[in-house]
């Protein structure tokens, strides 16, 4: 009887500290919409630098963006931040996949060309490095929310879930594309109706 009662109390007492290990680890972590909005900002951001006309400097832009956003990522989630560190491990995940990481400082040299390669090369970088951003916030976010840090990131095992995020910000970037181009053209129209019932008035 007093085993089954001790059992019980241990059971209740295991099952509030797991409740409390699961809520601080809950707090510690940053809300999802945090972690949209940081890494929504810098797609934006690598879009932009896709269509700086400079061969090399869009490259490096991008380079630093990337880095700049584990920065924020870590910082978000009271992670300790190592440059160095991450610059490795952007290295090893794009390293794996020759498209993401040759793209586009291909593209940025093919911007050399005059007219034809600013316009390819701009397209590419804004894409591919739209893309690779998004899946790096996204792969960082993973693995600091189960409660990892930036020395005991495994590159290797993060491959395949980047591999399927780069993915996935193709698409992301493709709409973001279609709807800064449309709120563009809509710009002019509802400017012209202002002007029109300005005119009337």
């Amino acid at each position: 009887m007093k085993d089954t009662l001790e059992n019980k109390v241990d059971g209740v007492e295991d099952q509030a500290a797991c409740q409390t290990e699961a809520e601080t680890c809950e707090c510690a972590c940053p809300a999802e919409e945090v972690v949209d909005a940081i890494i929504r900002k810098r797609v934006y951001g690598a879009i932009g630098i896709g269509f700086v006309p400079v061969p090399l400097v869009d490259f490096l832009g991008l380079t630093a963006l990337q880095i700049e956003l584990i920065h924020a990522l870590a910082k978000a989630h009271g992670v300790e931040f190592k440059k160095e560190r991450v610059k490795s491990i952007i290295s090893s995940l794009c390293g794996g996949l020759l498209t993401t990481a040759s793209v586009p400082l291909a593209a940025s040299l093919l911007k050399s060309i005059p007219v034809i390669g600013i316009t390819a090369g701009a397209a590419t970088i804004s894409i591919m490095g739209g893309a690779t951003t998004y899946a790096l916030g996204w792969v960082f976010d993973r693995h600091f929310r189960k409660g990892g840090n930036l020395i005991d990131f495994d590159a290797e095992e993060a491959k395949t879930y980047f591999k399927e995020k780069v993915e996935e910000g193709k698409n992301f970037v493709g709409k973001l594309k279609k709807k800064v181009k449309k709120e563009a053209a809509e710009a002019p129209a509802e400017e012209s109706a202002t002007e029109a019932k300005t005119d009337a008035a």
